[in-house]
């Protein structure tokens, strides 16, 4: 049989400690010396102090105080350590985030805010800028007679039609400018620019050759102000050259300011490298200088493989064939008749043998009509030949080389004078 389970120690109140036995004192635990000041026994006014009484002897109870020092906590559930032994949670880092949080809030106020006034600052400088701008040339302009072409605040002005009548010949293509008009917009011109005004340019274009001209009016056209300032078309109707064997009309738009001297104007036309032709904008401007210029010699022959050549005119241009001449250049256009009396054919390209020569130089033509084969007893055969000369060019000389594939070909020329050919100024 088990013994009996001994009944539990009575409980005890929190705080309590029992009493030890004298063999069970700490070494220093005799009778200790009276603190100073303290009452001892046989003296006046001493008082004894309360009796103790032992406690029961018994088993003696554990401690639950665990707040004392010294005093172990009760055991905790599995492997869960003590409160004291788990990490604790830095404080100073949940600080410090906020700090920097705080930190960079202030700087992107701070860059908003300077951003913000820059580009407030800015704006404001460059409308001053502009007023102080458009107020200069203003006074500029009425103080100097120099021309604005654009304006912060354009008005509208009135179209004005301002006759012109005028024509020449660029690129073997007939142009006259009918007139031109001067006003804020035109319905038909739906490209949108901030100038005053548009001054548009009306003009008859009439190919009569069956040449094809290459140009663009972008390229070659340009409005000469008075303070001789060149402007570009902003818009046209036709871009290019009219088809060979037709006419028609065509427009072409350029920004100008709103006061311009229309009388004072010139509509150029031609490329860099091309001779430069100008049109005055008045009413029925002088355009002589620009006109082909003909001259029709007398016995201007000559006898080359058995057949008769005679000049019968010569024509100075600025263009031929569809093609403007170069700059510092014109085009000489020699006619000729020719007659074969003898009783053979005669083969030949005029290429081989038919030269232009201008002082020490000579020239081959750049392009020609002259036949190809002469039967036998034919007369009155035309056709021309065209030659590239230097601008102002008074006399020159046809040469036909000596030819081995031709009977007597020995070399024959002919002196020609062309005193109508006038430098431009």
């Amino acid at each position: 049989m088990s013994p009996s389970p001994s009944p539990a120690p009575p409980s005890q109140p929190p705080g309590w400690s029992p009493a030890l036995p004298p063999n069970q004192q700490p070494p220093n635990s005799g009778p200790q010396q009276a603190a100073f000041g303290q009452q001892q026994p046989g003296q006046p006014g001493y008082t004894p102090p309360p009796s103790f009484t032992p406690a029961p002897a018994g088993p003696i109870p554990p401690a639950r105080s665990y707040g004392q020092q010294g005093a172990m906590p009760p055991p905790r559930p599995g492997n869960v350590p003590p409160p004291y032994a788990r990490p604790q949670r830095d404080a100073s880092r949940g600080v410090i985030t906020g700090i920097s949080c705080g930190v960079l809030l202030i700087i992107a106020l701070i860059v908003v805010v300077c951003g913000t006034l820059s580009v407030g600052g800015y704006l404001l400088l460059r409308n001053l800028a502009s007023t102080d701008t458009t107020s200069s040339s203003s006074h500029s302009s009425s103080g100097s007679g120099s021309t604005t072409l654009h304006s912060s605040t354009p008005t509208s002005i009135p179209t004005r039609t301002f006759p012109v009548n005028g024509t020449l010949t660029y690129s073997s293509i007939t142009i006259t400018v009918v007139n031109v008009q001067l006003a804020s917009s035109f319905p038909d011109d739906l490209n949108t620019n901030d100038s005053e005004a548009l001054l548009r340019v009306l003009l008859k274009e009439n190919n009569e050759t069956n040449d094809f001209a290459s140009y663009s009016y972008n390229e070659i056209a340009r409005l000469i102000l008075p303070d001789h300032t060149s402007v570009a078309p902003s818009s046209l109707q036709y871009g290019g050259s009219p088809q060979p064997s037709s006419t028609r009309t065509n427009w072409l738009d350029f920004p100008v300011p709103s006061n311009l001297d229309v009388n004072h104007t010139l509509l150029r036309l031609g490329a860099p490298t091309e001779a430069i032709m100008d049109i005055p904008l008045q009413n029925k401007p002088d355009l002589t200088k620009y006109n082909p210029s003909t001259t029709r010699p007398t016995n201007a022959q000559t006898t080359y493989a058995g057949m008769k050549w005679t000049v019968t005119a010569t024509t100075v241009s600025w263009s031929a064939k569809g093609k403007q001449a170069e700059k510092g250049k014109r085009f000489l256009t020699v006619s000729f008749r020719i007659d074969n009396p003898s009783d053979q054919d005669a083969g030949f390209n005029a290429d081989d043998f038919l030269r232009l020569q201008v002082g020490s130089d000579r020239f081959p033509p750049t392009a020609h009509t002259i036949p190809v084969i002469m039967k036998a007893g034919t007369t009155n055969q035309t056709g021309d030949a065209i030659f590239t000369i230097p601008e102002g060019t008074a006399a020159c000389t046809v040469v036909m080389m000596h030819s081995d594939v031709l009977p007597n070909s020995q070399e024959a020329q002919i002196p020609l004078q062309l005193s109508s050919n006038k430098v431009s100024s």
